[in-house]
């Protein structure tokens, strides 16, 4: 589950859409919802993502002009690439 979620992220990287809110409650949820199942997979890495990716989401509006998506994508990136480090 914790690299299904990893490419989801990535994906989302890669190919962002114009409207990023569907986006953002999604991971927010699949994040909440697969936490036990990902820390078994990938303790730290889990961990990390789940320290700040939460609040990142929070973020997520509908209706977002382009620089708050860029803003958006740059702080998931961030949190993305942290919890890449952890993976064992």
């Amino acid at each position: 589950m914790f690299d299904k979620i990893m490419n989801y992220i990535k994906e989302f990287l890669e190919n962002t859409p114009d409207d990023i809110y569907d986006f953002s409650c999604d991971l927010e949820g699949l994040l909440l919802v697969h936490y036990d199942e990902m820390h078994k997979e990938q303790p730290r890495a889990t961990e990390i993502l789940n320290d700040e990716t939460p609040d990142v989401c929070a973020l997520g509006e509908p209706g977002m002009k382009p620089e708050e998506i860029e803003d958006f994508k740059q702080k998931l990136k961030i949190e993305y690439d942290k919890a890449m480090k952890a993976v064992v």
